[in-house]
């Protein structure tokens, strides 16, 4: 102690002030230091939390993202599945239209002819059925004027047998 008294050091005062400054040390430490610590902290963790927060959004975006391009690319191969799917049953109904047509069309040809011949063959018949009246009427007339009526009957019996197998 002597030491310190030469060199002008009051070892009271000195003991004081180190009593002091450790006092300070504790009030500065209790109730400066551990709370502003402690805020530190915290707010330490509040940013990782937030960076932590931030990389699982940008994470679920991506994702997202990616079922979002997934969904669209599915939707994409349906629709052109589905136009693809209405092209072929428009041309399949094309054709199906396109057969019944012709076959329409060969059926009325079909049933035209089949009525023309009808026709044909009954114009033909009205025809020799007129012929053979007119020949029989010319037959009698020349008859008449030269044969005798017995003659007559009998020529006109022979034709009339023999005149539909001649027409045909």
């Amino acid at each position: 102690m002597e030491l310190l008294t030469k060199l002008g050091v009051d070892w009271k005062l000195l003991l004081a002030q180190i009593v002091n400054f450790t006092i300070l040390l504790a009030v500065l430490s209790l109730f400066v230091y551990r709370p502003l610590l402690r805020v530190i902290d915290e707010r330490r963790e509040r940013i990782r939390k937030a960076m932590e927060d931030a990389d699982t959004i940008a994470h679920e975006k991506e994702e997202i993202a990616k079922a979002r391009q997934e969904a669209m690319r599915k939707i994409d191969q349906e629709c052109g599945t589905f136009l693809e799917k209405a092209k072929n049953d428009a041309e399949r109904l094309k054709a199906e239209i396109l057969l019944a047509a012709d076959i329409e069309a060969k059926n009325l040809l079909t049933k035209s002819r089949e009525q023309l011949r009808s026709e044909r063959a009954h114009a033909l018949q009205d025809m020799q059925k007129s012929l053979a009246a007119a020949i029989l009427q010319m037959t009698e007339k020349i008859l008449e004027r030269e044969f005798s009526p017995r003659d007559q009957e009998r020529v006109l019996i022979s034709i009339e047998r023999s005149l539909p197998s001649l027409l045909v």
